[in-house]
């Protein structure tokens, strides 16, 4: 059994995935009856990290791409002149990035 880890813990799983059931039975790349007992299947065990990691990805790839309902309400607030910006909430944000980026 081998376990993944590291920064990409799927880099080498979805290659594995979609060949999954294209060879089952497949030996130097020609379809063969395969003796029975002469082959194992493979088998995947992932860590709970990685189940973790699995089911965040998940949610992340159903969430839209554009939130909707905020692009409309800054519309709304552009077109009735009731938008603002704060200028030390931007300048903040911009510096605690840069200090975020700077330490990974």
């Amino acid at each position: 059994m081998e376990i993944i880890t590291g920064n990409k813990p799927f880099a080498g799983l979805d290659a594995y995935v979609k060949n999954v059931g294209k060879g089952k039975n497949r030996i130097h790349g020609s379809p063969k009856e395969a003796p029975k007992g002469s082959l194992s299947e493979d088998k995947v065990a992932l860590s709970p990290e990685a189940k973790q990691i699995q089911e965040a990805k998940k949610r992340l790839d159903a969430l839209p791409d554009v939130r909707e309902e905020k692009v409309a309400e800054i519309k709304g607030q552009i077109e009735a002149g009731t938008y603002t910006i704060d200028g030390e909430k931007i300048a903040f944000k911009m510096i605690r990035e840069s200090i975020l980026d700077a330490l990974s």
